[in-house]
């Protein structure tokens, strides 16, 4: 153990130099603070048995306790710089920053020993109307968040660690449906000033958010094919995405879009929410949940572009490239609505067993009919070589020689070739 103070050469201030064990790293050195020997001395005492109270976990660490003293706004602010530098999207640090902040507000937590798991659940229990799935998201948030003052040491736990995530009332998530071909027509129809919003989200796939996010210098109209580059701060996994603009949707964007637009005014001025969705659904005659307690709703549109992706034929690999999903099982099995694919029209390429049957029955029976036996032959058939002319006077006929004919046993696969020669002097 080493543990002495000194004051450094043309310095008036003592320092303390310590290694509480062996094993430890290295020897660290600090500043007193003082020019007097028995204040240093004093303070070397204090700091000698807070290190060991620290050791022996008798106290939070230094780093925890100063932590403790500063405002959580103040640590949100340095955990969202941290995941800035770590190139996390914009989107997913402003969906960060508003869900904290709104439970550090909600909640009344000022510090972190604020914060509890009671707390939380109170606030959640007052929030009736957050969809279950939000309610979890804000629990993430929060856990994510706790996680980092965790790691860095400025809390000692997270007190968020044994709240278990809200279920569904039937344990099972909503299920979404894709529109059919005359659904989408009549929605269209009746959707007035939102036509293109729905025109663009069934043809690209993208998110709400991300068509909230567009804007025309996105757009590349001019293009020998027109195409749309989707930022990859805009998107849900932070990678950027092209999706090509087929010509009824590129005609419409050009004649939204005025001569003076500025490239970095937005496409959309806004996207219909929920309830705006819903009126036009029912306006167009369609029901917003089926009998199977399936939903249509505004994301119903992206299932719709995977479903007729799959519909054109469209290889699940391709087709999971442009959901911009990473896995191949979330496209055909979530995003792709099997009731729409037309599967009874898959009995169609099945082969015709009965039919053919009877063919080969009938074949079968009438050789099973015949007294003499069929000739034996090669895969390819009888093979029947040129009759050997008579010679002289002689009216013999030769017998006709056939491949796979077993005259003679002997010769190469148990048949004995004939010998013209032989023949000829015979006859």
């Amino acid at each position: 153990m080493i543990n002495t103070i000194y004051k450094p050469k043309d310095s008036r201030i003592w320092r303390w130099k310590f290694r509480l064990k062996p094993e430890d790293s290295k020897i660290q050195d600090v500043s007193l603070g003082t020019s007097d020997k028995q204040v240093a001395e004093k303070k070397r005492s204090e700091l000698l048995r807070e290190k060991e109270h620290e050791r022996a976990g008798l106290i939070p660490p230094k780093a925890a306790r100063d932590s403790a003293q500063r405002k959580l706004t103040e640590h949100l602010q340095e955990f969202l710089g941290d995941l800035r530098r770590r190139g996390k999207s914009e989107k997913y640090l402003a969906n960060l920053e508003f869900r904290v902040g709104r439970l550090i507000t909600g909640c009344g937590w000022n510090l972190a020993k604020d914060v509890t798991a009671d707390s939380f659940q109170t606030w959640l229990r007052g929030h009736g109307e957050l969809k279950d799935k939000t309610a979890n998201d804000y629990l993430e948030a929060i856990r994510c968040f706790f996680n980092w003052l965790v790691k860095l040491g400025r809390a000692g736990s997270n007190p968020l660690i044994s709240v278990e995530k809200v279920k569904s009332k039937d344990g099972k998530a909503v299920e979404i449906r894709a529109l059919s071909d005359d659904e989408m027509l009549r929605l269209l129809a009746v959707a007035g000033e939102r036509k293109l919003v729905y025109l663009m989200a069934v043809h690209t796939g993208l998110r709400s958010s991300e068509l909230a996010a567009l804007k025309w210098g996105d757009l590349h109209l001019d293009a020998v094919t027109p195409f749309v580059k989707v930022r990859a701060s805009t998107t849900k996994n932070g990678k950027s995405a092209e999706m090509r603009l087929l010509p009824e949707l590129a005609e419409e964007l050009n004649k939204l879009k005025d001569c003076g637009v500025m490239n970095t005014e937005p496409v959309f001025e806004s996207i219909p929410r929920i309830e705006r969705f819903r009126r036009d659904l029912i306006r167009a005659g369609i029901a917003p949940t089926d009998s199977n307690g399936r939903k249509a709703v505004f994301h119903s549109l992206r299932h719709t572009f995977g479903t007729n992706l799959a519909r054109g034929g469209v290889g699940s690999r391709v087709a999971m490239s442009l959901m911009r999903h990473s896995d191949r099982r979330l496209t055909d099995k979530v995003y792709t609505d099997e009731n729409l694919l037309g599967t009874w029209a898959a009995f169609d390429a099945l082969p015709n067993y009965s039919e053919r049957a009877s063919q080969i029955a009938s074949q079968i029976l009438g050789a099973e009919g015949q007294s003499e036996s069929l000739a034996v032959t090669t895969s390819g058939g009888v093979k029947v070589v040129k009759t050997i002319a008579n010679i002289g006077e002689s009216h013999v006929l030769t017998p006709l020689v056939t491949s796979g004919h077993n005259i003679e046993n002997g010769g190469s696969g148990g048949a004995r070739t004939r010998n013209l020669c032989r023949d000829r002097a015979a006859l």
